[in-house]
């Protein structure tokens, strides 16, 4: 394709979107608002997954090991436990580190005084699971191992079933945004470059009287709305950013939320940039795309 050519399709695109400037406006802000909730979704399906990664990083389960184990058996139900594939981590803590730790939590040496002569912790396994949701399988793998020498199991709150239902729940409803309020886009889209084939019906008939593709007469078309898809795809992903770094600055000014740790913007846009831009040009051009099928009889 010949750079004239090219300049030649872009042109009418832009020649067209003016003519049309209601109609393409109205598209633009369509795909936006389309994109604009999506973006919001997104960032909170990432940060429910952030947090439930958090909860199997600092929530395990502990499994508490029988006091009459030898060493070479405490090293035998390690590898057991090792075996069991949804686990990701598994950290030995013995009885003198588990009262040290509860030393750091609890600044009361009269209470602490005297444990470290008869000290009523057992030795341990902290385990990190791959998923949370395999929090009731790894329960179950642990439980069976109590002839092994598992005395008991500390589980993880009763919270991480919720986080993980709420997670799924928005990455569904994600999905299914996605799929309306496109289908509304690609219709407002296929409409704006209706209007536009309607209006220049004459003008292509005369071009293909002399000679002119069909391709040559659906480029500009199919350019128009990829641009008003892309347009659509720019807007939101600029207030999106925006607004996160002033949200996300707000809510660390408050002190009863300081332990909440929330992802990092350039964690999150690094994707969602390129997610929006492209989403809205697909939007764009399947709208183009269908309307040039459907009105253009060429």
């Amino acid at each position: 394709m010949k750079p004239r050519t090219i300049r030649y399709y872009f042109a009418e695109a832009f020649r067209s979107i003016i003519r049309n400037r209601l109609m393409s406006v109205a598209s633009v802000f369509t795909v936006a608002a389309c994109i604009f909730i999506v973006a919001i979704f997104y960032i909170l399906a990432v940060h429910f997954e952030h947090f439930v990664r958090q909860m199997e990083e600092t929530v395990g389960m502990v499994a508490f090991i029988e006091e009459d184990l030898s060493y070479t058996q405490i090293l035998h139900l390690e590898s057991m436990i090792l075996s069991i594939p949804q686990i990701s981590e598994l950290r030995f803590v013995s009885r003198d580190e588990a009262l040290e730790g509860m030393a750091d939590w609890i600044d009361d040496e009269q209470l602490l005084g005297g444990l470290e002569i008869d000290n009523p912790l057992r030795n341990s396994f902290e385990v990190e699971l791959t998923d949370l949701a395999f929090e009731e399988d790894v329960y179950r793998a642990l439980y069976n191992l109590k002839p092994h020498g598992v005395a008991n199991i500390r589980r993880p709150t009763d919270l991480a079933p919720i986080l993980v239902t709420l997670s799924n729940a928005v990455q569904i409803i994600s999905l299914f945004l996605i799929l309306v309020l496109g289908v509304i886009s690609i219709v407002i889209i296929t409409n704006t470059i209706r209007i536009t084939v309607n209006a220049r019906r004459h003008e292509i008939n005369i071009m293909k009287y002399v000679g002119a593709t069909d391709w040559f007469i659906r480029w500009p078309f199919v350019i128009e709305g990829a641009l008003i898809g892309f347009i659509g795809g720019v807007i939101p992903s600029a207030i999106v950013w925006f607004g996160y770094g002033r949200v996300l600055g707000a809510i660390e000014a408050i002190p009863e939320l300081a332990f909440i740790e929330f992802m990092d913007s350039d964690l999150i846009f690094t994707y969602l940039f390129p997610f929006a831009l492209i989403l809205g040009t697909v939007i764009g051009l399947v709208g183009s795309t269908t309307a040039v099928k459907r009105h253009l009889k060429v």
